[in-house]
């Protein structure tokens, strides 16, 4: 039996057909689920203008199943109300949120997953993004 799965994964592999499964299996402990923001440039700041502005939360293990609350603390100064985007089902690995910044600033974002709307949450992640005119 080994020589025979050696000989498919070698002649797979030889022709370029060998396949390895991308995404792992949720996870059986929620307190596992990792969060992160996904922005086109990760080497510097996030940055936004006046207006509407999607963001997008990974979550990892792939496939995990739950729901992702987002919501966006004002800067301080700007007199405005946070902003709030309800739980959403997680899709393909990600939530995204979009969010319409009134006032100029930097904004704290939260994302916050919970295994179901009914349950507590499990895995958050924080970060800031700068908005300007």
């Amino acid at each position: 039996m080994r020589r025979a799965l050696f000989t498919a994964l070698f002649v797979a592999s030889s022709i370029g057909i060998f396949l390895v499964p991308a995404g792992a299996d949720p996870p059986n402990n929620p307190d596992k689920v990792s969060l992160s923001y996904d922005f086109s440039d990760n080497n510097v700041a996030a940055s936004a203008s006046n207006g509407v502005f999607n963001i997008i939360v990974n979550i990892l293990p792939e496939h995990t199943p739950g729901v992702i609350r987002m919501f966006a603390v004002a800067p301080p100064d700007a007199n405005v109300a946070n902003l709030v985007c309800r739980y959403q089902a997680v899709s393909q690995s990600n939530v995204e949120c979009a969010f319409n910044f009134s006032a100029s600033g930097t904004w704290a974002i939260h994302a916050q997953y919970a295994s179901n709307r009914g349950s507590d949450v499990v895995a958050t992640a924080v970060t800031n993004i700068a908005v300007s005119n």
